[in-house]
């Protein structure tokens, strides 16, 4: 029985209609966005929808968008037990978060898991914007990679990263380092077989960093979001315009959306191949 179903003696049919059906669990966090329309009645959402899922302890309204510097949300409980702090297990990893305080998407899973799929072993990678480390754990837990470098700005993210590191047994292979990558960066100029970019907004000032951050040929994985009539073309335009001043050449080897931002705005990921010009 889906959330619509188990509500439709509860609600009536206009407000059945502002009902959204999706939410993203996080942990034992359900994540769940109530419209204005139905303000009066989200505990009674949050209620059912913890009635439906035995794995979930708490439900969580979605208050804001993402904001600030490090792009969190806030939210409002609805239902079950008080707290923003969970572990979420994916693709055999555990990664411990409060939710309130740090970005993380689980819909993402399946991109993670993408990039998984293109690392060889043996790589060095710098990771920027690493977060929680979702990214370098999973990609440490699943290749034989040489080290990956998983720097973040967030000192809350930062804690996160450092216990989720050691969580997963990885720290032989994933280094966290706080900090801000314009600052990071320069000691692994060169040292890199690849620069994972997750942050969409705003990654474009840190292409250089990326760059320089490779070895005489890489793959970058950049982010970044656009318009659907536009997609890609402006961000192509950027990575090309930095790769000119940095004396490289760049050959964009897949172009995939990722997730949905907005009606007709798409968050984007570019897979680019970076080599010295001979």
């Amino acid at each position: 029985m889906d959330l619509k179903e188990a509500l439709k003696d509860d609600l009536g049919e206009e407000e059945l209609e502002h009902l959204v059906k999706s939410f993203e669990v996080v942990g034992d966090i359900a994540i769940i966005e109530v419209p204005d329309e139905l303000e009066h009645r989200k505990n009674l959402i949050g209620e059912k929808l913890l009635g439906l899922n035995k794995h979930i302890n708490t439900v969580l309204r979605e208050v804001s968008g993402r904001k600030g510097e490090f792009r969190t949300r806030d939210y409002e409980l609805i239902a079950g037990e008080k707290g923003t702090e969970t572990v979420h297990k994916e693709h055999g990893c555990r990664f411990g978060l409060d939710i309130s305080n740090v970005y993380f998407s689980e819909r993402e899973a399946k991109e993670r898991q993408r990039i998984v799929e293109q690392v060889e072993d043996g790589e060095v990678i710098m990771t920027m914007f690493a977060g929680i480390g979702p990214f370098p754990i999973i990609i440490a837990k699943k290749k034989d990679v040489e080290k990956i470098y998983a720097v973040e700005l967030n000192p809350e993210a930062y804690e996160y990263l450092e216990e989720n590191v050691s969580m997963n047994k990885l720290d032989d292979k994933v280094l966290p380092i706080q900090g801000n990558v314009r600052d990071v960066c320069p000691e692994y100029f060169g040292q890199c077989d690849r620069v994972i970019m997750p942050l969409p907004k705003g990654s474009e000032e840190f292409l250089d960093l990326a760059m320089k951050c490779l070895k005489k040929e890489g793959v970058i994985n950049y982010y970044s979001w656009g318009e659907e009539e536009e997609l890609y073309d402006e961000d192509i335009e950027i990575i090309e315009g930095v790769a000119e001043e940095e004396g490289r050449e760049v050959e964009i080897v897949r172009k995939r959306k990722v997730l949905p931002y907005a009606p007709g705005k798409w968050k984007v990921c570019l897979d680019c191949i970076v080599r010295d010009k001979e």
